[in-house]
C-alpha cells in the first residue's frame, strides 16, 4: 500500500469520519461513503499537511479509493 493511499484512507476514516470497513482500496467512492464533505476534508488536509492544491472536482472524478490515491500521487509528481 502506497504512502498516499495510507494518507487518503486515514484522512477519510479519522478526519472525515467514514467507517474504516468501507474505506478500502478497491471500494468505489460511493461504496466508501465519500460525499462532498469528505472530499472537502481530504482537499483541506492535502493542502494543509502536504502543500497540494487539488480541486474538489478533480478529487471527486476518481472511481475508487486506490484511483484517488494514484491521481494525487500523479498530481504531486507533476507539481513538486
Amino acid at each position: 500500500m502506497s504512502d498516499m493511499l495510507k494518507i487518503v484512507i486515514a484522512t477519510l476514516t479519522q478526519k472525515a469520519g467514514l467507517p474504516a470497513a468501507s474505506v478500502t482500496p478497491t471500494a468505489t467512492l460511493a461504496q466508501a461513503g465519500v460525499d462532498s464533505m469528505a472530499i472537502a476534508v481530504l482537499s483541506m488536509v492535502l493542502e494543509d499537511d502536504h502543500g497540494l492544491v487539488i480541486t474538489e472536482t478533480d478529487l471527486s472524478a476518481n472511481s475508487t479509493i486506490a484511483d484517488l490515491a494514484a491521481f494525487i500521487e500523479r498530481h504531486q509528481a507533476a507539481n513538486p
